[in-house]
């Protein structure tokens, strides 16, 4: 089993330009996907971000990573990137800047994630977009699926399944009071008493004022939006150390 040492201790930035909220993937099981908007393969997004909304909760991300080395199919800039994935897919997942995932430019990430065989036993270079490395909360490469296995393919739903079931993984939980703005997606939150929600989606400057915003739940389960006052404080469900 590969391992990536300090997983995010890899000098990766968000799509955005930013650092990458290094605090939203910590301590999460993380499916690593280099991802293309031009690709054929692209409708896959749809069932990554069901992953993503399905097992956040329960302490999983899916990291895409835009990569413009297979037939130049992620050329645009990244606001047009962002965009496209919103509006197409409604996706909630974090996202990288664009890496290299192969050759002598490719990133460190990818330099320990490629040294993982997939169920074929064969190791090295990424084939193209869409592929994806299953990582454990402790920087472990438990797993690899080629492109065209789909994001909820048995084997890849078994395999996240297994990482959060892991008695390793498993951790006693309590409610904590914290700031709105501390607050990450994928959270279990209570913005007030009798009202909780899975975050997918945070909206600022709630009605165009900026002292109160909105937690968004918008998944199979349910739609609901709970206002809270930016400066308050919210119940948020964390996980013991």
């Amino acid at each position: 089993m590969c391992g990536v040492g300090d997983f995010f201790d890899l000098g990766l930035g968000s799509l955005d330009g930013a650092a990458l909220d290094l605090d939203g993937l910590r301590d999460r099981a993380v499916l690593v996907v280099n991802v293309a908007s031009r690709c054929g393969l692209a409708p896959q997004y749809a069932g990554l971000e069901h992953l993503q909304r399905r097992y956040a909760p329960l302490g999983f991300s899916v990291l895409g990573v835009p990569c413009n080395q297979f037939a130049n199919q992620e050329p645009d800039a990244a606001e047009e990137i962002q965009a496209f994935c919103s509006a197409t897919y409604g996706t909630t997942f974090p996202m990288t800047e664009k890496l290299e995932v192969n050759g002598r430019r490719r990133h460190p990430l990818y330099q320990q994630l490629v040294d993982t065989p997939d169920d074929a036993g064969k190791a090295g270079d990424v084939a193209w977009n869409f592929e994806k490395f299953l990582v454990s909360p402790a920087g472990e490469v438990r797993a690899r699926f080629r492109p065209p296995v789909e994001p909820e393919a048995d084997e890849v739903i078994e395999a996240i399944e297994a990482v959060l079931s892991a008695p390793s993984y498993r951790r006693a939980e309590r409610w904590e009071m914290m700031a709105p703005g501390g607050v990450r997606l994928g959270d279990r939150v209570r913005p007030r008493p009798g009202v909780e929600l899975t975050v997918t989606r945070i909206e600022p400057a709630f009605l165009g004022r900026d002292g109160r915003l909105a937690f968004i739940e918008a998944s199979d389960a349910q739609w609901l939006k709970a206002p809270a006052p930016a400066e308050g404080e919210v119940e948020v469900l964390r996980r013991l150390p």
